[in-house]
Formats: structure tokens, C-alpha cells, sequence
């Protein structure tokens, strides 16, 4: 079988947001079309190998970890990349456990592809480079275009310390970032988008799209939970700043004229890492729930999947799993960004999303067939795909 040496930031298990469901489905891709992978990644402790163990083996031959919380702030590192003028992405990214472990399975074996899972592993490419043939094909997921990101933080960040370590933060990521797509053999983009953004940053070759892959069968409707008329949902990782500002945007500047005409609606906040600021604001009508073993009951019950995303790149996997269930979902421009389907609600003002979550309310809640088989034509993880080929698109399904 031929063998992949994936690099990724963190532990795709277990699936509790929208990164590590699109390393993971990724990942069962590839073995559903007869790879053998070995991961090495970053993990939140010790044992969180062990503990998922199970269900990390049905896609990867091998699993070795560094514990280091990556989706935590690491003051030191912040502190270290301000010193020296560098990117504190790249310095948080790199450390010489994960090096060992990359210059140990390279030692260990030859691969036909390594993928590079995300810009931020991209600091490792140039040990990948060093590794010769042994490293194979290199290619570069790109999950997002992340100084895209940083940009559109900076844009709408008011406190200006801050506004001023994103843009310097952009500044730096955006010369790594582009720096890395010379480096790889082939460079795969979440979105037809991001690779136009890439393009039209000087990125000139090498530049393909791959879908993100979600689990279909995973998201059947349960027929015993009845939709809570009135209901709001967002899911997301609190800790992702585009999601900690979308949400305090909407809870200020739309949910107090919902209120005023459906005193009975409900809003459900679902995902970890919510700020205290934000658990403060739980009550009756605002439910903070904090981390979830399976987000998929709170979805289906609910009126309406909210995305209100001003910032970001790439694509939203929440989305995609809605849609997996027949929701219907309201998003903003960026939210959406990726998605080609005519279903989705769209609006950026605080106007228009008042006007849109009251037409929702005045019907009643229906599920899309169209959106399933959509999600099912072009995002299910159970599909053709070589690495090792220059092909131009994903395949089909099997």
C-alpha cells in the first residue's frame, strides 16, 4: 500500500470542531482509497492518544503526539516573536519534540506523499525538503488562507494593542504563508476561493481544490426530536476569535429586537471554550452550553442555524453538516464563503438578519432534500483520491 506521512496541528479526535472534522474525514478518505497513514500531531495531553486510540485506528497505521495546547495563547511564545520580529504562528507551531518525531518517521520509512495539514505545519517543510526522496510528493492542505484571517481581525479589532499585533502578525504570516506554495509540490485549497485569493497574491502554480469531506451518515435526522419552534443555534469553537466576535455582535445588535417580538425564542451557544464574558450572558433565553459530546441534537431541534462570521477563510464545516440535515441556515457573506448552493440564507447587516430571522419564524421549519443529496454529491468523505497524482479534482464518489 502506499504511505503518507501526515503532519497535522493537533489530534483529530475527538471531533468536537470544525478543523479536526475536516482533518479526520480527510484523513478516512485517504485509507477508504488504500493508504496507510502516519500522523504526527499535537495533542492536548499525554494520554489523549491512548484515550482515542479506537477510533484514531481506523485511519491511521501509526499515531505519535506532542502535548502542547495549540488552541490556547502561549504568552512566551507571543513574547519571543515580538523580540526577534518574526511570526508568532511560527514560532508557536515549531518545537523540537514534533521535529524529532518528523525526522524520526523520515528516517524510519519512505513515503510516496507528505501532507502538510494546514499553513501552520508548513514549518516543517523545509525538514521535510531535507529528507529527499524518502518525504515523497509534498503537498499543502490549505485549511484556510490565514493571513486572510488575521487581516479581517485586524479590520474590525477596535482596541488598538491589539489591532496592532494582528496586523503585525498578518504581516509576518502572509510572507511565511506564500513563501511555503513555492516549497511544495502541489499546494490543495479548501475553496475554488482560496485558491483565487492565492493567485491573486502571486501564487501562480501547483494550486488545486479539494472539497472538505464530512461524514453524511453521521448527520441522519433523528425522527424522535422535534424542532423547537423559535430556536437559534450557533456551533462553534469559542476559543476562534471570528466565532467569540460573530457571537457579540449578533447577541448585540440582533437578538434584542427578536426578543422584543418572541419573548418565548431561545438561543443556543453550543461549543467549548466560551469566554466568562459570554457565560454571564446564559439564562433563560441565552443557553451557554459549553462543550458537547455530540452537537447533533441541539442542530436538529433547532429553528435555525445562525453563522454570523465576519472574519475568516476557507469554509465553514458547520455548514456543511447542517445542510447534511436539511437546516436551513442563515449566514453572513464570509460565512458562507465557499459554499455554492442557492439555499443558504445570505445578509450582513443587523437589519437584514432582524428581517431574515423573522421571515424564519413566520414559517414553518422544513427540511431540504436538495441540501442532502448536494452534501452528498460533493462532500462526502467516501470518495476517489490519489495524492500521489497530479489530478485536478477530488473524483467521484464510490
Amino acid at each position: 500500500m502506499p504511505r503518507i506521512l501526515q503532519l497535522s496541528s493537533r489530534l483529530p479526535q475527538p471531533l468536537d470542531d470544525g478543523g479536526r472534522i475536516a482533518t479526520w474525514n480527510l484523513s478516512r478518505c485517504l485509507h477508504h482509497n488504500g493508504y496507510d497513514l502516519d500522523l504526527v500531531c499535537y495533542a492536548r495531553s499525554d494520554g489523549s492518544v491512548e484515550e482515542h486510540r479506537g477510533e484514531l485506528s481506523k485511519a491511521f497505521a501509526s499515531v505519535a503526539a506532542v502535548a502542547k495546547d495549540v488552541e490556547r495563547q502561549h504568552p512566551l511564545d507571543l513574547a519571543h516573536a515580538i523580540i526577534t520580529g518574526s511570526s508568532y504562528f511560527v514560532r508557536k507551531f515549531h518545537t523540537r519534540a514534533y521535529a524529532k518525531l518528523v525526522r524520526e518517521r523520515l528516517a524510519e520509512r519512505r513515503y510516496e506523499v507528505t501532507l502538510i495539514d494546514g499553513a501552520f505545519m508548513g514549518v516543517y517543510l523545509p525538514l521535510v525538503r531535507a529528507a529527499g526522496a524518502a518525504a515523497g510528493k509534498v503537498v499543502l492542505r490549505a485549511h484556510n488562507v490565514e493571513y486572510e484571517i488575521l487581516d479581517r481581525l485586524a479590520e474590525g479589532e477596535p482596541r488598538a494593542l491589539y489591532r496592532h499585533l494582528l496586523r503585525r502578525e498578518a504581516a509576518h504570516f502572509r510572507r511565511f504563508e506564500l513563501g511555503l506554495m513555492d516549497q511544495a509540490d502541489e499546494v490543495r485549497t479548501i475553496t475554488a476561493r482560496d485558491a483565487e485569493t492565492l493567485a491573486a497574491a502571486g501564487v501562480t502554480h501547483r494550486v488545486t481544490v479539494l472539497n472538505p469531506f464530512i461524514d453524511v451518515d453521521n448527520y441522519r435526522r433523528d425522527p424522535a426530536l422535534a424542532i423547537e419552534p423559535h430556536s437559534i443555534v450557533h456551533i462553534g469553537n469559542m476559543a476562534w476569535m471570528p466565532n467569540r466576535n460573530g457571537i457579540q455582535w449578533f447577541l448585540r445588535e440582533v437578538w434584542p429586537q427578536i426578543r422584543r417580538q418572541y419573548p418565548d425564542c431561545r438561543f443556543y451557544v453550543v461549543g467549548k471554550n466560551p469566554a466568562p464574558g459570554l457565560q454571564r450572558l446564559a439564562g433563560e433565553n441565552v443557553v451557554v452550553t459549553g462543550y458537547v459530546d455530540d452537537e447533533k441534537p441541539y442542530l436538529q431541534r433547532a429553528h435555525l442555524l445562525i453563522v454570523p462570521l465576519f472574519e475568516g477563510s476557507g469554509v465553514r464545516i458547520k455548514i456543511l453538516t447542517a445542510m447534511a440535515m436539511g437546516k436551513v441556515s442563515l449566514s453572513t457573506t464570509i460565512g458562507a464563503e465557499g459554499i455554492d448552493w442557492p439555499g443558504l440564507v445570505i445578509r450582513n447587516t443587523a437589519d437584514e438578519w432582524i428581517a431574515a430571522i423573522r421571515e424564519a419564524f413566520q414559517r414553518a421549519p422544513v427540511y431540504s432534500e436538495e441540501a442532502i443529496q448536494f452534501i452528498r454529491d460533493h462532500y462526502d468523505w467516501r470518495r476517489r483520491l490519489r495524492l500521489e497524482d497530479d489530478e485536478r479534482a477530488a473524483g467521484s464518489p464510490r
